[in-house]
């Protein structure tokens, strides 16, 4: 019995934290003020924050704590139609829940994706250009067919910038097939530098921007008439902008570096 005890162990611990796939987490079950079972991270738990006034995981931003995150377990192999599906809102801490949250300069949530636990890179950001402040969840999905067969950590980093504190609730992550992922595979080069969805509603992105060399990149969208509407640095493969106050129409998506101008068309619908 005592020579099992080592083999019980190992396998009981390769059991919990070996990969998943499909992942998803409703947070439901979950003891509160404390990260989710297999999760790492300082977000915790936390009742009447979720869906529905259920539970969610929490990051609670100020003056004195700027930076929350949280840390899934492995997720993996990824396929060709991953996707990151979560929703989220941002709310005022003082008087709970009665104001959304406007985001001011600094005040962003950052989805990084990590395949060795230890080098994370942006793959989705919520920030003032693109946070919708409401008392209802948004939901968001995220293509990561970029990362195909490999196995995968999800971090939610949620950042205090300036204004007053507030929580980030986060409910209902998942990452499964999307079959609408289809054909985003190959993000290498420039050539390949995508808006997505193609026509768009609410919201698109732009993938392979891991393509643009040095420190001045940036993208840029113009109207039919030439008249530029939207301008931003670029710090990531993947730029998400929300669209949901634009004109129906044809607009031109222009991403740069020092050395070259690449402008891709997008449709609103």
């Amino acid at each position: 019995m005592k020579k099992l005890l080592p083999l019980l162990f190992l396998f009981f611990s390769f059991k919990i934290f070996a990969q998943t796939y499909p992942f998803a987490e409703g947070f439901e079950g979950q003891p509160n003020n404390f990260p989710p079972s297999g999760w790492g991270g300082s977000m915790k738990i936390l009742s009447n924050h979720g869906i529905n006034d259920y539970k969610a995981l929490c990051a609670r931003l100020s003056s004195a704590v700027t930076v929350d995150s949280a840390i899934t377990p492995l997720i993996g192999p990824l396929t060709s139609q991953s996707t990151i599906i979560f929703k989220y809102r941002a709310i005022d801490y003082a008087n709970y829940p009665s104001t959304p949250t406007n985001f001011d300069v600094g005040d962003q949530i950052e989805l990084l994706l990590s395949t060795d636990g230890i080098n994370y890179q942006t793959v989705y950001l919520i920030d003032l250009n693109n946070h919708n402040p409401s008392f209802n969840f948004t939901q968001k999905k995220v293509f990561i067919t970029q990362f195909t067969g490999s196995n995968a950590y999800l971090k939610f980093r949620c950042q205090y910038g300036t204004g007053a504190s507030f929580f980030v609730d986060i409910d209902t992550v998942q990452v499964r097939n999307d079959p609408s992922a289809s054909g985003i595979n190959d993000l290498s080069d420039e050539e390949n530098i995508l808006v997505y969805p193609n026509p768009a509603h609410d919201e698109f992105a732009v993938y392979g921007l891991q393509s643009l060399k040095g420190n001045e990149k940036s993208i840029a969208v113009y109207d039919v008439s030439g008249r530029k509407i939207f301008f931003s640095p670029l710090q990531s493969s993947i730029f998400n902008l929300q669209s949901s106050s634009w004109l129906h129409g044809v607009y031109f998506v222009e991403v740069a570096d020092k050395t070259k101008r690449i402008t891709r068309k997008l449709i609103i619908e």
